[in-house]
Formats: C-alpha cells, structure tokens, sequence
C-alpha cells in the first residue's frame, strides 16, 4: 500500500511540473495538487454556463446563461478565489484568476462568504464555450476532450444529476457510450480525433455513472497503443468486482511492458474491486 501511495505522490508531483510549464509566467512558483474531476463535481454547490461580464484583480463578474440541477442560480454574480487550492509553494506574485472577458464557460462553483462564488484551483472547474465547442474535463484538467456543446450538456446533466440527487437517465447514456464503445479504438490522426474524443467522453462518464461495463467491451481499449484510452479503459474496470476482472488486473499490473502511470490506475482499481488475495503476490 505504501508503494502505491508513492506512486500517487509521483504523480501528483508530476502534474504540477506540468502545471508550472504550462501556465502563465506568473504561475511559475505557484504549485498545487490538481483535483481529479470526480472531486471537483462532488464538492461544487453549483453547474452553470456564464458569461463573462468582467474581469479585475479580485476575480470575475458573470452573467448566468444557464443553471443545471436543483440548486440554480440566475442573474449576475461575482466569482473569487479558490475551494480546492492548496498550495504547495508560493512566490508571493500573487495567482493568476483564469476566466477571460467576454469568453463564455461552462463553471462548477462554490458558494462562499458574502454572497460570491469560488472556482476549484486555477486550471479546474471550468470548461470554455467557442463557437458550439466545448473544452471539456472529463477525468483531469490535463486531460481534455474537445466537443459539441450538445454533446457536453447532455453528458453533464446526467453526471451532475447522479451526484446530487444520484439519479440519471440510464438507458439515455446507455446509448450514447454503446454507440461509441463498440467502434474501433481511434487515435489522434485528423480523421480519428473527433472518435477519439467521443470515445473518452463515452469512458469517462460511464466512469462518473459508477456504470458497470463488461471486460469485453474494454480490453481492447486497454490494449490499444493509446495511452488515455487504456487508462479511461483501466479506471472503468473498478466497476465491476468480478473474478474475471480481478484476474485481469492482476495480469495487467505483473506484465512489464506496460507502463507505470497504467499500472498504478490499475492497482486502484484492483483493490476497488476486492484484489486482497492479490495483495501478497
């Protein structure tokens, strides 16, 4: 258990490098763990697509376009600072507040002290709308799908449904992943990108769901040469706690040529699945 704890330290720790080349000049002291997604969703008050009004040192104003779910909100509200951040190191320049004017997102917010709201972290809780396009997080903000607003909203409803109220349409997503999953495994190429996505999104919210998908329908998604779709593909399997998926992990994580990034997703997902047994092998 301590091995895979370090590995999960590693890669935590690996996310922030990534955030500190990624980010703006200004960012380049500031390190912090970056929430998975499931945590972003499970501690937000509120799912909402907003116009960005204006911007100045405090944060951002925004008009609500549309608010998703029971709790709902309407009309123009002020969004400052951060629910999730915790930082790691700090240059004293100060955190650079993420939305743009006049750029619509899609937002998970927090409601805070007098009356304004709050973004996870600087690089989570937030998906930009662009001509039809959303820039959506599914698993990570480092791991990005681009697609159709339709498409994000009708996976959105239902993700943020069934973790506050845990109901959703199931025969509705079942649909639209059977769809996707029975392709081929696509790549990056320019004429298999747009599957490849739908595929991830198709991986990704079925994950979200806690959907039980067969071994069948995901091994070839875990053998593909395409890292996000093998690690979508390991991630899922913690949904179903059978002999055989077990086993499979098992294999998985004893075969060295898969990598390690792979294998520590796998592990927690063998354990999500009762691999006690494995535990001393």
């Amino acid at each position: 258990m301590t091995e895979i704890n370090q590995k999960m330290k590693s890669f935590r720790l690996l996310i922030v490098l990534i955030a500190t080349l990624c980010l703006p000049l200004e960012l380049f002291a500031e390190t912090w763990d970056e929430p998975w997604q499931k945590e972003v969703i499970k501690k937000a008050d509120y799912f909402i697509l907003a116009s960005v009004r204006s911007i100045d040192s405090a944060g951002a104003k925004v008009d609500v376009v549309k608010s998703f779910g029971g709790n709902s909100l309407h009309g123009t509200i002020n969004i400052s600072g951060f629910y999730m951040l915790d930082l790691k190191s700090s240059s004293g320049r100060g955190l650079h507040f993420p939305l743009e004017e006049p750029k619509s997102y899609y937002l998970f917010l927090k409601k805070g002290e007098g009356g304004s709201y709050s973004l996870p972290t600087p690089t989570s809780g937030y998906a930009p709308l662009e001509e039809g396009k959303v820039m959506a997080t599914y698993r990570h903000s480092y791991h990005q799908a681009l697609v159709s607003q339709e498409i994000y909203e009708d996976t959105y409803t239902e993700i943020w449904s069934y973790f506050k109220s845990k109901k959703f349409d199931r025969s509705k997503v079942s649909n639209f992943i059977e769809v996707y999953l029975s392709q081929e495994p696509a790549g990056f190429d320019e004429e298999e990108i747009e599957t490849f996505f739908l595929q991830h999104v198709a991986l990704e919210t079925a994950f979200l769901l806690d959907m039980n998908m067969e071994l069948g329908t995901l091994k070839k998604f875990i053998e593909t040469d395409n890292f996000h779709s093998r690690v979508s593909a390991l991630q899922l399997l913690r949904n179903d706690n059978s002999v055989a998926v077990a086993e499979y992990l098992f294999n998985f994580i004893s075969d060295k040529k898969n990598g390690n990034f792979e294998k520590v997703i796998a592990i927690r997902s063998l354990w999500e699945v009762g691999g006690e047994a494995y535990q001393k092998s």
